[in-house]
């Protein structure tokens, strides 16, 4: 009988330092993540798109993006050159909770896609912040900002719905290949 059956189910041995789970915190796992909310968008893109590929791989946006969406730029950190992981991360966690509102919104259409992708990159956030030095400065969206732009999304005519949509999907998507190719270089 070895020494690790006398340890109780659920329990780890004090002596056993090398665990064959990977830490919560692995690249596996964000890139997971990262790919599964690539499906949803694209479920989204099929359910709103149907078979008009036109639509669903249009690259158009509005001039006038009033929209706010997190972009990433050579500042944070994140292209491979001038790398820097902490600023990185910091803008990494920061435009995913800032994306939580505009996956709110596009619940009212998509809600079982919106709420995938709302929980997957909630996940990551809690992944990503794990890795940054000082957790408590990434930076929260402000409640009130986020209910009104909330209200703001939601009285808008149909046509702008559907673009609004596109517009989220898009910025979300560009976001997270910035994400994922950072993660690998992490």
């Amino acid at each position: 009988m070895n020494s690790l059956s006398t340890i109780p189910r659920g329990e780890d041995s004090k002596d056993d330092t090398t665990s064959n789970r990977p830490p919560l915190t692995s690249t596996n796992q964000s890139e997971n993540l990262i790919k599964s909310i690539f499906y949803e968008i694209s479920e989204v893109r099929e359910k709103m798109c149907g078979n008009d590929d036109t639509c669903k791989n249009s690259r158009e946006a509005l001039t006038e993006d009033n929209l706010n969406l997190p972009k990433m730029s050579e500042k944070d950190g994140c292209f491979q050159s001038g790398f820097n992981q902490e600023t990185c991360l910091m803008r990494i966690t920061t435009g995913l909770l800032e994306f939580q509102i505009y996956l709110e919104y596009l619940q009212n259409k998509f809600e079982e896609n919106a709420k995938a992708m709302q929980m997957r990159t909630k996940a990551l956030v809690l992944i990503l912040k794990q890795r940054v030095k000082n957790p408590d400065e990434v930076t929260t969206p402000d409640p009130i900002t986020n209910s009104s732009l909330l209200a703001k999304m939601r009285s808008q005519s149909e046509w702008l719905e559907n673009t609004t949509t596109h517009l989220i999907l898009r910025s979300l998507e560009d976001f997270l290949q910035f994400t994922q190719r950072a993660v690998r270089i992490m």
